[in-house]
């Protein structure tokens, strides 16, 4: 009985110390070192969809009626790495910009562009304009969070974008 006790309570202290080694999801991570905010103009609402079957799996699709010719702001200040049309294939029109700590954001399906290549940008600097190009079926804005090359789960404004299904934003970038 009493090697019964000893046991369970040694299982439980290593339970425990095991408990401060279990580090936070890495897109956490990722998205609280750089405060990645919604890529819209303030107080806009869109819907951030997502679906086992998107490609990437983890990206997200901002909908909302009237999309067309909205503003797409940089969720967080970076450089601009990529400023790209694929024509009517895969992303379309689409920037990337990369952040802090391993972090880059991709924007894709774009009517236009407002940046250009190892261009500095801050915290809701206009980028460019939702559109429908590419492999687009409607205007929207395909959205991905990347840390390290691996596209992570959606986090912004410190709300995790629901997998699978829909979630609604409020934008409050620039308020």
């Amino acid at each position: 009985m009493k090697s019964r006790r000893l046991i369970t309570a040694l299982a439980m202290a290593l339970a425990g110390a095991c408990s401060f080694l279990v580090a936070p999801a890495t897109a956490d991570v990722g998205a609280q070192a750089v405060n990645l905010r919604t890529p819209f103009d303030c107080g806009q609402v869109w819907n951030a969809n997502t679906r086992s079957n998107h490609n990437p799996q983890l990206s997200v699709d901002f909908q909302r009626s009237g999309a067309l010719n909205k503003n797409v702001r940089s969720s967080a200040a970076g450089t601009v790495e990529t400023v790209k049309n694929l024509g009517d294939t895969s992303y379309g029109k689409y920037i990337v910009i990369r952040h802090a700590s391993g972090l880059k954001t991709l924007y894709a399906h774009l009517n236009s562009f407002n940046v250009t290549v190892g261009q500095t940008v801050g915290t809701g600097t206009l980028i460019g304009k939702v559109g429908s190009t590419g492999g687009s079926t409607g205007p929207h804005l395909h959205y991905e969070q990347r840390l390290n090359g691996v596209v992570q789960r959606v986090v912004l404004n410190g709300v995790h974008v629901t997998y699978f299904g829909n979630t609604s934003i409020t934008s409050s970038t620039g308020c």
